[in-house]
């Protein structure tokens, strides 16, 4: 499983594609959107509550662009050519999900970097590091949408399911607009996004005085255990035809 994650880590890191989406493009979005808003959202500084959304958003784009990489490696045979390797099924998909998550980092150090060293953002060590952490842990549900999207898409049609997806995710989900500032019916239709739940989580250590919201917490664990689940009946499915 560590030979297969090294090899599809290194030929994935040479998709500029992937790069360009899941890195450059929420820099690019945080300086800009950073030099246009100054104030406060909520309490917290725009500054900071902007680089997190960036960030969550390249980390979403990065997990599930590697995900849907799967629906692309059946129609190439590629998985089926696995099975006849030492590599058991289950660990060819671990290895995924482990490099979904592996991905997810890359995003989130540029954006912060950016942020502290660019717009300023200044928050204690604390705040960092629960930032961080919060940001990449909340990234294992769109880990688990990215294996759904590569077991259910037609391998000619992944790219745009997932284009598609994680831009309306980020629209309706609360990362390019405030959900403070949204109209109602909206702030309603982020409600039943993960997008929502998981930029609450990665978002509430920048608020004064506020602490971990279980239930914000148990929201995302749920999401990221129907994700989980759906992913592997796909698995499941795929097994079996093969």
């Amino acid at each position: 499983m560590m030979t297969y994650l090294r090899y599809d880590a290194r030929r994935t890191l040479r998709n500029r594609r992937l790069l360009v989406f899941s890195v450059l493009m929420p820099a690019v979005l945080l300086l800009v959107y950073g030099e246009m808003q100054r104030g406060r959202i909520g309490g917290a500084d725009t500054a900071a509550y902007i680089m997190v959304s960036m960030g969550m958003f390249g980390a979403m784009s990065a997990t599930l662009n590697s995900g849907g990489m799967i629906a692309v490696e059946r129609g190439l045979g590629w998985n089926r050519t696995l099975r006849l390797t030492p590599l058991r099924p289950y660990r060819y998909v671990a290895a995924k999900l482990a490099l979904a998550m592996l991905l997810a980092v890359p995003p989130l150090v540029v954006v912060y970097l950016l942020g502290a060293g660019v717009e300023h953002v200044q928050l204690s060590a604390r705040a960092w590091v629960l930032v961080a952490a919060a940001s990449w842990a909340g990234s294992l549900p769109f880990a688990a949408l990215g294996l759904v999207i590569g077991y259910f898409a037609r391998p000619d049609s992944v790219q745009q399911v997932t284009g598609v997806l994680y831009l309306l995710l980020s629209l309706f989900g609360g990362l390019w607009v405030p959900v403070e500032t949204m109209p109602a019916i909206m702030r309603t239709v982020a409600e039943w996004t993960p997008v929502y739940w998981v930029s609450q989580l990665a978002r509430s250590p920048i608020f004064p005085g506020q602490t971990v919201d279980w239930h914000v917490l148990a929201v995302v664990a749920g999401w990221t255990a129907l994700l989980g689940l759906i992913a592997y009946r796909g698995f499941r499915a795929d097994a079996a035809r093969a």
